[in-house]
């Protein structure tokens, strides 16, 4: 299998230049999916070619391929590297601009038989689609490319403005990231900005309770008889809205959907203003108080924590994970809470390090094969690192710090190494001998 150069760890830039997205999908009843792309960017460098992700062909190469590439009415060249992978023969000069369009087509797959975490699957109820049209890699001296892995998150993208005209079998209602509208039955226009990438989900036999928080408009969407879970979803994703926005700031997008949906080996999945979770927790609500409200206050983190600063999931999955993380314990802090949700992180983490004692908080997501481990070092040991950390800066220097991060690398792409500079440069304490232990690399 021939690899375009790997990039494992990505430079902190922001977006080189306003990338557009502008979008026609249409969804059939039978789960076919077929679509058209073009794609507006400024090369920040000169480019051999384009390089685009077709991220559901992981599991299967008939789940989303490409069909036709043009520009400027003439048609390119273009090489599947492999099923997730292709190159299109467009060269770019440091500061061109260009259009590219892009015909794709696909099958999205049964739940029973869509493989990973059901996040490009069709139901009786439920047709969820995530990275359904080819995403533009980002570029950083040579294209970031890494294989797509079966755990963790292996999208790696740079924000971009979207318009999609999506056309969907009528009967089903559409909610997405953006703000979408309907045009008419089975006619939807959905428009955002600043997405690092665009999700949408087909509902059908769902109901839906709103709620604003500030000037954010939340919408909890769940199964008639998961009512009560449903309710509890809105409530806790609220709160937690009001909570991070104490400490952080405003909520990066002035929407936040929250949608149960089949979901398998996955409690929740985050995208930019929107939330998908597992309704297999909606249905035994409310039998785990903790993990339960864990799951949203978690995925809303991530949308200051993914969505707004992001990072490379694949080589440094801890930068976004552990971070969303520990924000999450600040919601549980209001309610009394901070000491379970700390006792939960020391016992995953011990665990998780007793069976995969070669792997940190730090490593790469290779480094958990079949994902063995990964939650409990990335995500709860994480947590106990900056947990480690604020106890050691104090609240003021270590909010300050994030606040700080968080302007710097808004709609950019930070790496671990700017987080912990950020972090030393305003804490009145060292905090190389934190580095070490928890990250097991030089201070």
């Amino acid at each position: 299998m021939r690899w375009l150069a790997l990039i494992v760890v990505l430079a902190a830039v922001a977006t080189a230049a306003p990338v557009r997205y502008e979008m026609a999908i249409s969804v059939s009843p039978a789960g076919a999916i077929s679509g058209e792309a073009t794609v507006t960017v400024t090369a920040p460098a000169d480019w051999p070619e384009a390089v685009f992700r077709l991220y559901p062909a992981a599991l299967a190469a008939d789940r989303l391929f490409l069909t036709r590439a043009w520009s400027d009415g003439e048609e390119v060249r273009w090489e599947s590297i492999e099923p997730t992978t292709v190159t299109v023969a467009l060269a770019a000069t440091a500061g061109q601009m260009f259009s590219l369009t892009l015909c794709f087509s696909g099958q999205i797959p049964e739940f029973a038989h869509a493989g990973g975490y059901g996040s490009y699957a069709w139901s009786t109820r439920a047709v969820v689609l995530s990275q359904a049209y080819p995403i533009l890699a980002p570029w950083d001296g040579a294209w970031v490319a890494h294989p797509a892995f079966a755990w963790g998150d292996s999208i790696v993208a740079g924000v971009a403005d979207y318009g999609l005209d999506l056309t969907v079998p009528e009967g089903w209602t559409v909610v997405a990231s953006g703000v979408e509208t309907e045009i008419s039955p089975g006619q939807y226009r959905i428009e955002g900005k600043n997405l690092r990438e665009l999700a949408f989900v087909l509902l059908r036999g769902y109901e839906v309770q709103t709620a604003l928080v500030g000037g954010v408009v939340v919408r909890s969407f769940f199964r008639p008889e998961h009512r009560a879970a449903g309710h509890a979803a809105l409530d806790v994703t609220s709160e937690a809205i009001g909570v991070f926005e104490e400490h952080l700031g405003p909520h990066p997008f002035p929407e936040l959907d929250v949608v149960s949906i089949p979901l398998r080996g996955a409690a929740g999945i985050e995208y930019p203003g929107l939330i998908f979770a597992g309704e297999s927790y909606y249905g035994r609500y409310p039998q785990d108080p903790l993990f339960f409200p864990m799951i949203f206050a978690h995925e809303v983190a991530h949308q200051w924590w993914y969505a707004e600063v992001g990072n490379d999931q694949v080589a440094e999955p801890w930068v976004d994970e552990a971070l969303a993380t520990y924000t999450s314990g600040l919601y549980f802090a209001t309610g009394f809470r901070f000491q379970e949700i700390l006792r939960y992180w020391e016992d995953g983490y011990g665990r998780a390090a007793a069976r995969k004692s070669g792997a940190t908080m730090a490593s790469p997501l290779w480094a958990f094969p079949n994902g063995d481990g990964y939650g409990g070092i990335v995500y709860s040991g994480g947590a106990l690192f900056f947990h480690a950390l604020r106890e050691r800066m104090g609240d003021d220097a270590f909010f300050h710090a994030l606040v700080r991060y968080r302007e710097e690398f808004r709609w950019g792409l930070a790496q671990g190494a700017d987080l912990l500079r950020i972090l030393a440069e305003e804490s009145p304490l060292p905090l190389d001998d934190l580095a070490r232990t928890w990250l097991r690399t030089p201070g």
